[in-house]
């Protein structure tokens, strides 16, 4: 019997049932949330990522992974304003071999004409071996993969951002960085991760906490104003799963008290979209944080040299480019990470993340 919308989304609270609604075969095929990734997953995601990062520094690499996915056809469905993310799909899939199309504007579509979500991606998946959506609505790409999973031809669907829940395969580029930087240090373990901004409705923050309780030990101190404070349902979870955490509301008094012993920092700006409405603009004068959100230039005497700094983009004033110097900023590697980790989820989606692994592991690559 097919699920009821309200009971898929009922389905995904709890571990089994949600792998269960998400994978085939063992794989990712909905790309929902950054709870369904377990470990495993993510470090055979980031093993993937680093191999075809380095096949693609050949040109027989290059060859062999452009063949993998040729033929596939990706359609990035982004209601919402975006090029980094957009652009990082773009060249994911190119990587690989796959062909994409990009919709960007929705008054182009049928939604214009009042067409539903479930209409519009089961004609899409005529077309198209998988949907990338990103969406100012929290279930949109949700209700998209229930349709679809009850569908005749059920095809994957990732969150490419929904609303001000989550950015789940942001917080697995973020996870890629933080592996990255820390593969001298004993990896992502134990480490102390300050988040700064608006928790509440910045979804790149939220996936990330959701993902470092894969984790042992970490530790997570949030920086925000009260009114965009982490809310219940985020600090259960974490709760739940024995991270230990902190909430401030200036960042300057938690520096200066232990800033010596912080391995990261990841600064975001706050949400002031949300504040005029799904697709608003704020004016210039009304972008930015105040100071206490800001990390300033004078606090670098007061953190490592080794402190990782790392920013989801875009940014306005919470991270001078005076930081950019700093031999921990990992802000560009971020943006690179991007197509890296999203081309690792296309190859595990389509079952060619295995041989593109064994390739480089003959290659003494990994």
């Amino acid at each position: 019997m097919t699920p009821t919308f309200e009971e898929f989304k009922a389905g995904l609270d709890e571990r089994e049932s949600r792998r269960a609604l998400l994978t085939r075969d063992g794989r990712p095929f909905f790309v929902l949330l950054s709870q369904q990734f377990l470990r495993p997953d993510i470090e055979m995601l980031c093993d993937t990522a680093t191999a075809i990062r380095r096949l693609d520094r050949h040109v027989d690499g290059r060859e062999f992974l452009r063949g993998l996915l040729r033929g596939l056809r990706i359609m990035n469905l982004f209601a919402q304003p975006s090029t980094r993310t957009a652009e990082s799909f773009i060249a994911a899939a190119d990587k690989l071999g796959a062909n994409s199309r990009l919709v960007s504007d929705l008054r182009t579509s049928s939604f214009a004409k009042g067409e539903s979500i479930e209409d519009s991606v089961r004609t899409l998946s005529s077309f198209f071996d998988a949907i990338v959506t990103r969406h100012q609505d929290d279930d949109f790409a949700m209700r998209a993969a229930w349709s679809l999973a009850a569908s005749r031809r059920p095809i994957p669907v990732v969150s490419a951002g929904s609303g001000k829940s989550q950015h789940v395969t942001q917080s697995l580029l973020d996870l890629y960085t933080l592996r990255y930087s820390f593969a001298e240090r004993g990896g992502v373990d134990g480490k102390n991760v300050v988040i700064i901004g608006d928790i509440a409705r910045n979804r790149a923050a939220r996936s990330l906490a959701y993902l470092l309780t894969r984790f042992e030990r970490p530790r997570i101190h949030f920086v925000s104003p009260d009114a965009f404070a982490p809310d219940d349902e985020l600090m259960r979870y974490l709760h739940r799963h024995e991270v230990e955490t902190s909430v401030h509301n200036a960042l300057q008094p938690l520096l200066h008290d232990g800033g010596n012993g912080i391995d990261a920092i990841y600064v975001t700006r706050l949400q002031q979209e949300w504040d005029r409405g799904n697709n608003g603009i704020p004016d210039a004068g009304e972008r930015g944080s105040s100071d206490d959100y800001v990390l300033k230039t004078e606090y670098r005497r007061l953190i490592r040299p080794d402190c990782v700094i790392m920013h989801p983009l875009p940014r306005v004033n919470e991270l001078p480019e005076s930081w950019e110097d700093h031999p921990g900023f990992m802000v560009w590697r971020q943006v690179r990470n991007g197509m890296w980790i999203r081309a690792a989820l296309f190859a595990a989606m389509f079952g060619a993340d295995g041989e593109i692994r064994a390739r480089a592991g003959r290659l003494s690559l990994l």
